[in-house]
């Protein structure tokens, strides 16, 4: 008995300790390399955002690093602030409980990856966890949205007023593997331009230190290139060769531009490169390849060759065959801008149809080209064919259309305009320029219910693909000057097609020069709609085609004294630069400002030329290579927009105005000869003087005559009495 109890008791603790044991036991997660704990300032939020109710939404988009591969478990942690109105007013500060205020909803890339339903006031932190694999890793059109939604339609119901205010510091951790990726040339851009990396890797242009012609120029095409395919928010560094020095420890992209003949120089095997190339002249070769810290593209190719590689990378029209890390681009042709029809359809403009819906395509909009030369007439109008849906309210709904930027038409709806509406347009003729044009549409949609989601299916305006452009063009009045100013860049220069009609002249000598110039190039293609194909000129300003130069938009980038037609009429006659390459007191500016001997100074100068033409010329200078930094740095500044002149003497250190000198062309140096000028008189003085030469003479006749006179008279009366 005693040991049947005993054997009883043993097998119990057994059981309870396998029970405990199994209750303890966990799943194991996968070890990942590295942790990434991103806040929502990272992902680009600034200032807590608030959602209203009953619906509102906000989202973010960022992309993971080449190598990145996310794995595991994810969480986000969102600190908020949520706030439901009561019922009846209340004078306590205590947090509202007890009510169903709405639901807070986290989506990625259109996948929910939890919900939870609020129902205290005040601030919280809520803790969503999702698989970390469903973070979308690099490719070509890679993007990750992480989407917030805020549905407070039940609070509405009850006549309540809700928001959800979702702080910065929220918080997103997830595990990630750095592991050998695959990509190839086909997903180009990636890894070289990723929009919105949450770890962004910087990209480099490298050439020979004393680049040919055709080096310099697709060196600039790239750079233009890469301000094209990242609209500006990645500028590519230029750097020679030499500088390059693949390691692990550096991570860096690089884009190699090397001609034929440079690159039997180069140590291909030292930067990866294993493979033979056999390219045909006129050829251009792209070959993608990884080196130690990152990822490299290869151009090359004959001096022509090389630049249509070049324009392909620049054009985002790039594709691998074989072994999916080689191109060979044979011919390039690009397309001229469709200038010549006076009538387009959104069709014809490749646009199609616009549907309008919440929350993120309420703006859309369409480019249209106007040739240098010429001047949209007063009669130009706008065919806008619109049918929206019947749910919308129409007093708080509407379509405003801008042009280039401004305000130029907001339409009214009402069921009339529901079911295919025409309305005619006036295009505003002064707000049309030469070049690229731009119309925006934006649209606000709100539903009758106030409770209910303004969803596609609810909510919706389209804009027909048959609308009408009617743009009749006449020829621009020559004999006017066009004023410039830095505001007007880089747009300026963009009406020709894919930059075709402007010439980037880059100083010989310092390679800073060739930097400053590439770095300028990238703002102009930052101005370019997507997969244009650049045909940007560039070259030497000691051996530069003068017929060229003669029909073509000009950014000079150099030292003042490499120029050496800079003071002639054609360009500005009113510099004037001493030995140092430094502005004299010769100048003949409204006001001239000399800074010290040897002190870094830029220059910049803007001016345009005769209505007919849409010529500009820039000139970008220094006076060292740190003073040419300056200038260029100093030429997209808030200050410099207003101005045609610009001094730059260090970081934030710059002066300017509008100069009409400048503007002009007309002003000469102070040292040329000048038409004397008399010094001047006093008006009153003069005028006194002038009346004493010839009054005074004439009242001694007049006195003389009445004399005369009187005494005929006398003699008349004593002639008489005798």
């Amino acid at each position: 008995m005693k040991r049947s109890f005993v054997y009883k008791l043993f097998g119990f603790i057994l059981l309870a300790g396998l029970i405990v044991n199994l209750a303890s036991v966990r799943p194991v997660q996968a070890q990942t390399t590295g942790q990434a704990d991103l806040t929502l300032t990272d992902l680009g939020m600034v200032n807590p955002h608030t959602l209203t109710g009953p619906t509102s939404e906000v989202e973010f988009t960022f992309n993971m690093p080449a190598d990145w591969k996310p794995d595991g478990t994810a969480s986000l942690d969102l600190d908020i602030m949520a706030f439901f109105s009561s019922l009846v007013a209340t004078e306590s500060n205590q947090t509202l409980s007890g009510l169903v205020g709405g639901d807070l909803s986290v989506f990625l890339n259109d996948t929910m990856v939890g919900i939870n339903t609020l129902q205290t006031s005040g601030e919280q932190t809520l803790r969503f966890e999702f698989d970390a694999t469903l973070i979308a890793p690099v490719t070509r059109d890679s993007v990750n949205i992480l989407t917030i939604r805020w549905d407070g339609s039940i609070s509405c119901l009850m006549n309540l007023l809700s928001s959800v205010t979702i702080s910065p510091t929220s918080k997103l951790t997830f595990g990630y593997d750095e592991s050998q990726t695959s990509l190839t040339l086909n997903d180009f851009p990636a890894p070289f331009v990723i929009k919105n990396s949450v770890q962004p890797v910087r990209l480099k242009i490298a050439l020979p230190a004393d680049p040919s012609v055709g080096e310099l120029q697709a060196a600039m095409i790239l750079a233009a290139g890469i301000g094209q395919i990242s609209n500006g928010e990645t500028i590519a560094e230029v750097i020679t060769l030499a500088d390059f020095r693949p390691a692990a420890s550096t991570r860096q992209n690089v884009i190699l531009v090397a001609n034929t003949d440079s690159l039997k120089s180069l140590s291909l095997s030292s930067l990866g490169i294993t493979t033979d190339f056999q390219v045909n002249a006129s050829e251009g070769l792209i070959y993608f390849f990884k080196p130690a810290g990152g990822y490299a593209l290869l151009v090359s190719g004959d001096e022509t060759g090389l630049v249509k590689a070049a324009q392909a990378v620049s054009a985002d029209q790039v594709i691998a065959g074989g072994d999916a890390k080689t191109m060979l681009v044979s011919g390039i042709n690009p397309v001229a801008a469709a200038t010549g029809l006076e009538d387009m359809t959104l069709d014809d403009l490749g646009v199609g149809e616009l549907v309008f819906t919440k929350p993120n395509s309420l703006s859309q909009s369409f480019d249209f080209f106007v040739p240098a030369g010429n001047k949209v007439r007063a009669d130009a109008s706008f065919d806008l064919v619109i049918s929206h849906s019947q749910q919308l309210d129409y007093l708080r709904s509407g379509l405003q259309m801008l042009v280039n930027g401004y305000p130029a038409v907001s339409l009214r709806l009402t069921d009339n305009t529901s079911n295919q509406a025409m309305f005619k347009l006036i295009m505003p003729a002064n707000l049309v320029h030469a070049g690229r044009n731009t119309v925006e549409f934006v649209a606000d949609l709100y539903t009758r219910d106030l409770c209910t989601a303004p969803t596609a299916n609810m909510a919706w305006m389209r804009v027909s693909s048959s609308s009408l452009l009617h743009m009749p063009l006449e020829a621009a009045i020559g004999g006017s000057l066009v004023s410039k100013n830095f505001g007007d860049f880089p747009n300026a220069f963009l009406t020709g097609s894919g930059l075709d009609n402007v010439l980037i002249q880059v100083a010989p000598g310092e390679f800073g020069k060739i930097q400053a110039a590439a770095k300028l190039a990238g703002w102009l293609g930052a101005g370019l709609p997507d997969h244009t194909i650049l045909q940007l000129n560039a070259g030497y300003a000691d051996a530069i085609d003068l017929t060229l130069a003669g029909n073509a938009s000009m950014i000079l980038v150099g030292a003042p004294s490499d120029f050496v037609g800079l003071t002639e009429k054609t360009q500005f006659p009113s510099l004037v630069f001493d030995e140092q390459n430094l502005l004299s007191d010769q100048s003949a500016l409204e006001m001239v400002t000399r800074p010290q001997a040897g002190q870094d100074a830029g220059y910049l100068a803007i001016r345009g030329y005769d209505a007919t033409t849409s010529k500009v010329l820039l000139a970008v200078l220094g006076s060292t290579p740190a003073g040419l930094t300056y200038a260029v740095d100093g030429l997209v500044s808030r200050q410099a927009a207003k101005h045609n002149f610009l001094i730059v003497t260090g970081e934030n250190e710059e002066t300017g105005w509008l100069d009409a000198g400048i503007a002009t062309g007309e002003n000469v140096s102070a040292s040329s000869e000048q038409t004397p000028v008399a010094p001047g008189v006093d008006a009153v003085q003069a005028f006194r003087v002038s009346m004493l030469k010839w009054v005074v003479p004439t009242m001694v006749v007049l006195l003389a005559v009445m004399l005369l006179f009187l005494y005929i008279e006398i003699r008349l009366k004593l002639n008489k009495k005798q």
